[in-house]
């Protein structure tokens, strides 16, 4: 473990500086951890740690309580197969206060998102709106009001269209089209209703995703065109030992093989929902004991989208031809032909800091990788994973963040190939803090301990209440958060803590450190 940047001393000089640090620390907490630059390690010897640990254990401060849990955490034989990195700096200067392992490079989950969110606040403006565009080729009679063409649906990534989140649920923005469809003056449509979602690249999984997170609902794809979080629901209804599965919202083509049974002696119900993007065939497997719903990702969300404009246009009795399609559908079978298009409505969505403090609050996916695209779009006019990632790559170069061990390929975090330290978080925290225009938002954005978002039962009751503002991740083996603390004295502090591959379970690692999240808020 590594601390106050103090160089390295012999045995009996470490225990002396551990017996001063009491005294210390009661002259001035901020003044110490604004010592001179210097390091030291605690030598791993049987006996070291031990009389190190019994010394700061004697020690009342709030800073040697902090550094008495870290060093027997990481002494715990349940982290000695893991890794874990620690990282605790000053706000105002970037001083390392504590740190122990946090050039280790390690896999992040979640708390990537710090990443694509603050990026694309500072790139693209906290009031930056997605736009979804009708337009239509050919020509509109005023006589007859029939199009004598096709209706495109464009979009540019909203990844809010049809949430129910925002209040732009599908019923609202489809019967919003179909109203501004007939004050264009058209009561009929000879053409197709296409959806054009060709902003972004048409792969919408990142590399490096299993192929059991593709099938499960936090594993969201994004595309161009975006519908409904991209997502569907399979509602599964018992009828004796039978079940009868569907979707909503309808999806064009869809086949569903289900292989769902029913056991009334479960503990709950469960779902799994198999199938691959651009691919109509679902296979529903699980066992559920009573009727049951789950969400999935719809195979071709351009395609969903035109379709139910479809179906709406036709219930409010626009006539046209049943017939809808994608752009990409069309270039597939050398159908598409580019035609000159008139813009005749636009929806737009939230303002990005609104969508950020969703995706960071509550940890979602499916936005991250969305905005991670738009980076990339807004440079090059093709959203792509690796164009966002080279814009993120040159933002970090033009900060100066250290980029040893870091190592990017999606940005929410669910590819286990994303590896990054616990310093390259806290510094690009500090960043944050210096740009007076994102930080309020970003910070905004973030889950409050014992209030709000994925911390909300987090350190409940304590002093850490409302004093730690920060992004969470877990996965599989792995758990981090990264964010700021205020102390007890009022300092603002950027701090980072990421396991990997523990012995604990989810549980007890939480509670290892919630413990630490406490103990920085009591720092003095």
């Amino acid at each position: 473990m590594k601390f106050l940047h103090q160089p390295k001393f012999s045995l009996l000089q470490v225990m002396l500086i551990f017996a001063s640090i009491s005294a210390i620390a009661a002259i001035s907490f901020i003044s110490f951890a604004s010592s001179p630059a210097t390091k030291n390690t605690i030598s791993p010897t049987k006996k070291e740690p031990l009389l190190v640990r019994d010394s700061l254990q004697k020690d009342t401060s709030a800073l040697a309580k902090l550094l008495f849990s870290i060093d027997t955490l990481s002494e715990s034989p349940s982290l000695y197969h893991g890794g874990f990195g620690f990282s605790l700096v000053t706000l105002d200067s970037n001083k390392t206060i504590i740190e122990y392992n946090s050039h280790k490079s390690l896999v992040p989950a979640s708390v990537i998102k710090t990443l694509c969110t603050g990026v694309a606040l500072t790139k693209l403006g906290p009031e930056y709106q997605y736009t979804t565009r009708l337009q239509y080729d050919g020509d509109i009679d005023p006589a007859t009001k029939i199009l004598h063409g096709n209706i495109y649906i464009k979009g540019s990534g909203d990844p809010s269209l049809g949430s129910d989140v925002f209040g732009n649920n599908i019923k609202t923005i489809l019967n919003s089209w179909a109203t501004a469809i007939k004050n264009a003056g058209i009561d009929s449509i000879q053409g197709a209703i296409i959806g054009d979602g060709e902003y972004f690249e048409q792969q919408s999984i990142p590399g490096g995703w299993a192929w059991e997170d593709m099938q499960s609902s936090y594993g969201i794809g994004c595309s161009g065109l975006a519908f409904r979080e991209n997502t569907f629901d399979v509602n599964v209804t018992c009828k004796g030992k039978t079940t009868q599965a569907s979707c909503y919202p309808p999806l064009p083509g869809i086949t569903l093989h289900n292989q769902i049974v029913v056991n009334p002696l479960i503990y709950k119900n469960y779902l799994f929902v198999s199938g691959a993007p651009y691919q109509n065939e679902r296979i529903i497997m699980g066992e559920i004991k009573s009727n049951y719903s789950e969400r999935s990702n719809i195979p071709d969300p351009a395609l969903c989208c035109a379709y139910n404009l479809l179906l709406t246009l036709k219930a409010n009795k626009i006539k046209m031809k049943d017939s809808c399609s994608t752009v990409r559908n069309l270039k597939l079978i050398g159908k598409y032909n580019w035609e000159e298009r008139k813009t005749f409505y636009t929806t737009y969505s939230p303002s990005l800091n609104k969508m950020v403090g969703y995706t960071n609050k509550t940890s979602q996916n499916f936005y991250a990788e969305t905005f991670l695209k738009t980076l990339g779009a807004q440079k090059s006019g093709y959203g792509s994973t690796v164009g966002g990632i080279k814009e993120v790559i040159g933002y970090l170069k033009e900060k100066e963040i250290d980029l040893h061990g870091f190592y990017m390929v999606d940005g929410s975090g669910i590819s286990r190939y994303n590896s990054l330290t616990a310093k390259f978080l806290t510094d690009l925290l500090v960043t944050y803090s210096k740009d007076p225009i994102i930080f309020p938002h970003f910070y905004k954005s973030l889950s409050v301990a014992g209030e709000s978002g994925t911390m909300y039962k987090m350190a409940e009751e304590t002093i850490a209440a409302g004093n730690i503002h920060a992004k969470s991740g877990s996965m599989t083996r792995v758990h981090s958060y990264t964010g700021y603390v205020t102390t007890r004295s009022g300092k603002m502090l950027a701090f980072s803590m990421i396991i990997n591959n523990q012995g604990w379970d989810y549980t007890q690692t939480k509670k290892q450190l919630e413990k630490l999240m406490i103990l920085m808020a009591n720092l003095e």
